[in-house]
This record gives C-alpha cells, structure tokens and sequence, in this order.
C-alpha cells in the first residue's frame, strides 16, 4: 500500500502529512441523475428554480449551507423540474432527497 507524503508549512514550521492511499475515495456524483439528494447535511439558503422549469446540465438548483460555506447544487443533466422537497430554511441530512427532475433523452 503506498502512501501520499505532503509538506504542509504554517508559521514557518514543516510539517509532513501523510495519507493512506487507499483512504481517498473521489465524489462519485449522483448515483441517478433524476433524483437530486444533499452530499452533506447543512441548511437550504436558496431556490433557485421552480416545478416545471425547463433546466440544462449545469444550472445552478439551489444552495445549501454547510459548515458556514454556501455550496451550489446544479443539475447533472438537462430536463425538467419535478417535484421540490424542500424549503429555504429547512435542515437536511446526507442522501436526503431535496427534488426530482424529469431527464429529456
């Protein structure tokens, strides 16, 4: 097993990091492209389409609030807005379902 070996420098002190390859797992994405889930738990900010909206891949849905950092969710594919579960203001927890979107082929 091979590990990755940084320099991290804070107040003119080295440090070296190391971590276990095998411990970096990247984002896979949306496991279904049609159901748009939370990656992490935090705060709905903002909506920033509505139900029937036509979007295209990449368009900015809404922003949640984690770990006081504001992060965009866009949509992984072109279609139309189903149905929204959520709410400004509203908590979520990881995975949970925050709206549909009806893919175009």
């Amino acid at each position: 097993m091979k590990n990755k070996l940084d320099k991290l420098v804070i107040d003119g002190t080295e440090y070296v990091t190391e971590v276990p390859e095998n411990s970096i797992k990247p984002y896979e994405g949306q496991q279904d492209p049609s159901e748009i889930k939370a990656f992490i738990p935090g705060t709905i900010i903002d909506i920033k389409v509505s139900e029937g909206d036509l979007i295209e891949q990449g368009t900015v849905l809404l922003l949640l609030d984690a770990m006081k950092m504001h992060n965009e969710i866009c949509s992984g594919k072109r279609g139309l807005i189903g149905r929204i579960h959520v709410s400004p203001g509203d908590m979520v927890q990881k995975d949970q379902l925050l709206m549909n979107i009806i893919i175009n082929k």
